[in-house]
């Protein structure tokens, strides 16, 4: 028996429906000597840090840091039935094949399922891209070895090991450091804490702008031709800091004056189509053009390839494969009505051809499949993406386009005014995209664009012309705009953050904690997200190590980097983290005071009403009151205290009959006392 395991259920029954009529269980399907079981994604994770070591189920600076010598793996409760159907056909199996996702994450899910399992069985791995019925069966005929993404594996462990380390030791020393008892963990993440300080330093950008007026001037010249707008420049601005600089330049040309066109500059440029899209581009693309989410752009993407009708979404690549290339006429032909009249031009240009591109990404590009049949029913988010696609596609294909940029330069009044505009010669590929051209984005803060109106043709030099009109326009200078999905996502491609499959799941997951919130499209850092940030240090803020890190994995991923050294940084980094947390903690002012009386293992810090014991969240419940008896004291007083002594005589206690007396104090077992100089002196 060959047991084939899928990384969900739909996958799963793609592959069983090209092997023939599959007959259905509880929990797989069976078909011939096949048997196709699914996971639900992942079913066993990395364990909690109290299986390592009962002790590290306590937040306290002595379990810090967790660094396990051996990760170990444990099943996720919730998904504990599936993965017994998944060991007993493993078991019974005599090869087994990988099938779950071909990426990163899907080559995890099912090396942490094999391992639990305990097997030493043949292993081969099913790589798709597509789950049409010839992309399965020309993946079947071309299956190798499981050994022959070993490296893509180790790179998938280290990165969850990286972020187990970093995250849980992170967060616990933030916690003991900075947190609130009874408002939660300060939730630390090796990716998700730099993103959100990308998100906050724009913030802060925006926060600390301030606006600057200016003014143009904006003069209409009639010509023999026709009207056409110029700006006043000089140099190399048409900006005017000053106002009356502004008037005086219009009063230098009233309605009549005459003007010449020292130059006309015509400049032909080819503009070619754009590339294929990755992940990354359509999840930008379908936030501009429909508000829609990075995660649902994910979600919406992934219905569609496992309702076949588009390929992988998981991916950075903007090009395809040669093979792939020789499919094009195909899933052109195929392609909807609606799309046909464009594909007739269609060819398939040496730029959109990289081999090597896609196999470092993985997969190629995000395009149509050769589907051929009726669609079935999508929703509103999956029929949206289903044109993007197409239309991206049918688009990288066609001819060039043709535009004549035009530079005219005129004189009058002795002052310089420029015009500048774009004329399209030749529409090529943008034909496909002038509906979608022609939306407005949704939600969109469009740049504010002064309608100059057409320049007349045939403008040459030194023809005269006429002031028709001036104006002085006063503007502002704006502050750069908050962060969205789309340029969110643009910052963490360009820093190395995450991987396509998992940017839109760290934005999810800094909204879900508070960190970020949306405000209509933008994303803006919350005051528990800025406060949090404060009191990190550094190194954990920075995009730049972050993105080190994840250039590291891909370097395991291809086989070239190592896993022991980066697990080696990744073990030092955490160490110093930790220590440098412990430090602080120790260092600052009037917050240490000493070792605990009680426990003799926390240390004494101040709150807002009294001293304590850190190990508060243990059951210490050690507690010096700042204000005794009326009297506030000082953090000499207590130290005092603490290393069991009595203070000297004190004065300015009041009793409860409101009568005041002096007293000395010292500690019995973990208490203040009073203690008298003579019988006569007040007792409280």
């Amino acid at each position: 028996m060959i047991c084939i395991v899928a990384e969900k259920p739909s996958v799963a029954r793609d592959i069983a429906g090209v092997l023939g009529h599959p007959e259905k269980h509880d929990g797989y399907l069976i078909v011939g000597h096949y048997t196709i079981t699914w996971a639900f994604g992942h079913l066993v994770t990395l364990a909690d840090p109290e299986v390592y070591d009962p002790a590290w189920a306590r937040w306290t600076w002595a379990t810090l840091p967790m660094l396990p010598e051996r990760f170990q793996l444990v099943p996720i409760a919730k998904s504990q039935t599936q993965l017994k159907v998944i060991h007993r056909l493993m078991q019974k199996a005599d090869r087994i094949i990988c099938a779950t996702d071909a990426d990163r994450e899907g080559e995890l899910i099912f090396r942490y399922i094999y391992r639990l399992a305990g097997l030493h069985k043949p292993v081969e791995r099913l790589w798709l891209s597509e789950n049409t019925p010839q992309a399965i069966q020309s993946a079947l005929a071309a299956m190798k070895p499981l050994s022959a993404f070993n490296a893509l594996a180790q790179a998938a462990e280290a990165r969850a090991q990286a972020d187990w380390l970093v995250g849980l030791n992170a967060t616990r020393a933030v916690t003991l450091r900075h947190g609130v008892p009874g408002q939660g963990a300060l939730s630390v993440g090796r990716v998700q804490t730099p993103t959100l300080a990308l998100i906050a330093a724009r913030d802060a950008e925006i926060a600390a702008f301030m606006p600057t007026p200016y003014w143009q001037v904006a003069v209409t010249f009639q010509a023999p031709q026709g009207e056409y707008v110029g700006l006043w420049t000089d140099q190399d601005t048409d900006r005017v800091t000053d106002k009356t600089h502004a008037q005086r330049v219009v009063e230098r040309v009233p309605p009549g004056t005459p003007g010449t066109i020292l130059s006309v500059e015509r400049q032909r440029v080819t503009v070619h189509p754009p590339l294929l899209f990755s992940l990354n581009d359509l999840q930008k693309e379908a936030h501009r053009r429909f508000g829609m989410t990075a995660q649902q752009t994910l979600d919406a993407a992934q219905a569609l390839y496992e309702k076949r009708l588009t390929s992988y979404p998981r991916t950075d690549a903007r090009v395809l494969t040669h093979a792939i290339a020789e499919t094009v006429p195909d899933r052109l032909h195929t392609l909807p009505e609606t799309y046909q009249a464009w594909t007739a031009a269609c060819r398939v240009p040496t730029r959109l051809i990289n081999d090597q591109k896609v196999a470092e990404a993985g997969h190629y590009a995000i395009i149509p499949t050769a589907h051929g049949g009726p669609i079935p029913p999508l929703s509103d988010a999956e029929q949206h993406l289903y044109d993007l696609i197409i239309r991206r596609f049918i688009a990288a294909l066609m001819p060039t386009g043709e535009d004549e940029r035009i530079t005219i330069r005129t004189q009058a009044g002795g002052e310089h005014f420029i015009t500048k505009g774009t004329v399209i010669i030749t529409e090529g590929w943008r034909a496909v995209l002038k509906d979608v051209n022609r939306q407005e984005a949704v939600g969109e803060e469009q740049e504010e664009i002064e309608e100059r109106g057409p320049i007349p043709a045939g403008l040459h030099d030194g023809e005269s012309v006429e002031v028709h009109r001036a104006d002085v326009q006063e503007k502002t200078t704006k502050a750069p705009p908050r962060l969205n999905d789309a340029t969110l996502l643009g910052l963490m491609e360009k820093h190395g953050l995450g991987t396509p499959a998992t940017r839109a799941r760290i934005v999810e997951v800094l909204l879900a904690r508070g960190y970020v919130q949306r405000q209509k499209k933008a994303l803006v850092s919350t005051a528990k997200g800025q406060a949090l940030l404060q009191v990190l240090p550094a190194a954990i803020q920075s995009p730049e190590l972050t993105g080190q890190w994840e250039a590291q994995l891909e370097t395991i991923a291809a086989g070239t980097g190592s896993v022991v050294e980066f697990m080696t940084k990744i073990r030092a980094y955490t160490q110093e983290l930790v220590t440098a947390a412990q430090i602080h903690a120790a260092q600052a002012i009037g917050t240490d005071l000493g070792a605990c009386p009680v426990c003799h293992q926390g240390r004494i810090v101040a709150g807002k009403k009294a001293w304590g014991c850190s190990r508060w969240r243990e059951g210490c419940t050690f507690t010096i009151w700042k204000t005794v008896a009326g009297k506030t004291l000082t953090e000499s007083q207590v130290k005092t205290l603490l290393v069991g002594k009595t203070t000297s005589e004190l004065k300015g206690f009041t009793s409860k009959t409101g009568k005041p007396f002096s007293a000395k104090l010292r500690l019995v077992d973990g208490k203040i006392q009073f203690v008298f100089e003579s019988p006569k002196k007040h007792r409280a």
